[in-house]
């Protein structure tokens, strides 16, 4: 079965499919809406061929279908056919848990996305669950999703932004008591040197979580309420697949901005 990912972010729509190298990108933002974004995949997507859609969401998805509209783009979302619109099976799951699925090996995994916006889930013991952190506070009163965006980034400089990045990593560390630590989103390349316990890995990772939602790859996450359940299908799909502890020498750091 060939698989065309659909990652939706707030700054641009992320595609890649079966078959074919790379990724390319459609503009996103609080302008778009569904039809918007099915137009604009399509002829992003004309010369290529798949028969099935994973869906990145980029907000909360129940029993695989949107729950709630998205902050960062416009209404419509709630309700609408996307399987009329691609003419094709469709899978929805959360964007954070599509990318968290991805990295998974086993135990228990903590991913946090840094991109336009901050995202989380967390996966125990083959249960998938998205987290909303935005609303969390750092030390300083600040909410996550006002330290930890692409915008305070760029307005408030690297240096505070990594400072906010390391503070939240280990109040995250504390709540969920992981085993693994996963880096991710389009911001993750930012850290330069990660906090202890941690490993970061590329968006374009992503599309390896949007194949575990269809049969014929090594974990399959079933959609379940507002979680999904992974089964694990092949018989080398938990070969060397023991959490990372310490991440290589390359990417393992102490990260202390005063």
């Amino acid at each position: 079965m060939k698989i065309l990912m659909i990652d939706i972010g707030g700054t641009n729509v992320k595609l890649m499919a079966s078959g074919h190298e790379g990724r390319r990108k459609v503009p996103s933002g609080r302008k778009l809406t569904p039809d918007d974004m099915v137009k604009e995949v399509l002829n992003a997507t004309k010369d290529w061929e798949y028969d099935a859609v994973t869906l990145g969401y980029p907000g909360h998805v129940v029993d695989g279908r949107p729950s709630a509209e998205p902050g960062n783009l416009a209404n419509g979302w709630v309700g609408f056919d996307f399987e009329a619109a691609f003419k094709r099976p469709v899978r929805i799951i959360n964007d954070a848990a599509m990318q968290a699925l991805a990295s998974y090996r086993e135990g228990r995994m903590l991913f946090l996305g840094f991109g336009t916006s901050v995202g989380a889930t967390i996966i125990v013991d083959d249960v998938i669950v998205p987290l909303e952190i935005g609303w969390m506070r750092l030390k300083s009163g600040e909410k996550f999703m006002e330290r930890l965006t692409a915008k305070a980034l760029l307005q408030g400089g690297k240096r505070k932004w990594l400072k906010a990045v390391a503070e939240v990593v280990e109040i995250m560390r504390d709540v969920t008591r992981p085993t693994d630590i996963v880096l991710g989103g389009g911001n993750a390349k930012q850290i330069n040197a990660l906090p202890h316990g941690c490993r970061r890995k590329d968006n374009q990772v992503a599309f390896l979580g949007a194949k575990r939602l269809w049969e014929g790859s090594d974990l399959i996450a079933t959609s379940y309420g507002s979680s999904w359940r992974i089964s694990r299908t092949g018989c080398g799909a938990i070969q060397d697949s023991k959490p990372v502890l310490e991440p290589p020498d390359d990417e393992a750091a102490s990260v202390r901005y005063g």
